[in-house]
């Protein structure tokens, strides 16, 4: 039933998203995205290799010290996650559970916490890019309408991260872990546990607040890296934007995309994020669709060979695992 709901959700999405392109006109958004084309669409997917490096390299500041492995690692893992979240709708961190398993079959303890801490990092990072993007139109658009809608918005945001945060302090997923103590051998043994336990683990990483904070400012770079490919697609297009208009248009719809985290893959949400948006700072919402489409499109260019990347990692694995136990037989 869980998974009905989310195909319902998706399709809801989609049809909306499919209804704004309709009302502006098949013709004028797909035109868009013809002058664009191929090269349009292959030089956002290029640039955005940029910004998944600077995401693993702050994922991989917060394990630096527990971990041997070089930050390429997780710069990797970093696109295989984003990969499948552009293109697996079942779940929402559908990239991180995977992620957390590809660390764990290197054999890197703290795969599970650092994951969680990174989201942490990364959403405090989107908290601060659209505040500044709201920061941004209120400078350039006073008279802008919307923009309580807005700010609600962002403040839903800053609360998803407070109470996460909060959540994580108060020991959430110590909680989560409580029934996995039945296993162990004994209370002392849970005590000596305690450390290598999840919840120890996020604390310890939390601990290191250099290393947090230099976490969630990469993150943030990485935001505004990630906002340059829609002046890229623009570009192509021949209706080049701004550079500071174009940060307050992404800040702005991946806060919206944030709130409606509870719909697959975001359809209809950043669709609708880009047309609002947009219209405030002259985009034309033929354009503004275009925009999301180009984006819609680069996340499949990065999505379907992660996808088949996991896929044989998980081949790989299942070999290795079969031989052994053919040894041992």
């Amino acid at each position: 039933m869980r998974n009905l709901g989310r195909i319902l959700i998706t399709l809801a999405g989609i049809a909306v998203a499919v209804y704004l392109v309709a009302e502006q006109g098949f013709d004028n958004v797909l035109h868009a995205l013809d002058v664009a084309g191929w090269s349009g669409l292959a030089s956002i997917s290029l640039l955005h290799i940029v910004p998944t490096a600077i995401c693993g390299i702050a994922w991989w500041l917060l394990v630096r010290t527990h971990s041997s492995n070089g930050w390429f690692l997780f710069a990797w893992v970093r696109w295989i996650r984003d990969g499948l979240n552009g293109v697996v709708p079942f779940l929402p961190v559908s990239g991180e559970l995977i992620g957390t398993r590809i660390l764990a079959l290197r054999g890197i303890g703290f795969a599970g916490a650092s994951i969680i801490v990174d989201l942490t990092a990364e959403l405090l990072g989107q908290v601060l890019f659209a505040a500044i993007a709201f920061g941004l139109l209120i400078v350039n658009y006073p008279d802008a309408p919307d923009k309580p809608l807005i700010a609600a918005a962002i403040g839903i945001v800053g609360l998803q991260f407070t109470g996460f945060l909060i959540a994580q302090r108060k020991g959430l997923f110590r909680l989560l872990e409580r029934p996995l103590d039945w296993f162990r051998k004994s209370k002392r043994a849970a005590q000596t546990d305690a450390d290598r336990s999840l919840h120890g683990r996020i604390l310890i990483i939390y601990g290191d607040h250099k290393m947090f904070a230099g976490s969630v400012f990469l993150h943030l770079v990485a935001w505004f890296v990630t906002a340059l490919e829609t002046w890229v697609g623009l570009w192509f297009m021949g209706h080049p934007l701004n550079v500071v208009d174009v940060f307050t248009i992404e800040g702005l719809v991946y806060a919206i995309r944030a709130v409606g985290f509870f719909v697959p893959l975001s359809a209809g949400v950043q669709e609708g994020g880009f047309v609002l948006i947009g219209g405030l700072v002259g985009l034309a919402p033929d354009l503004a669709l275009a925009v999301s489409l180009l984006r819609r499109g680069r996340e499949l260019v990065v999505g379907v060979p992660a996808l088949l990347a996991w896929q044989l990692i998980e081949a790989r694995h299942f070999r290795r695992s079969r031989s052994r136990r053919d040894k041992l037989a």
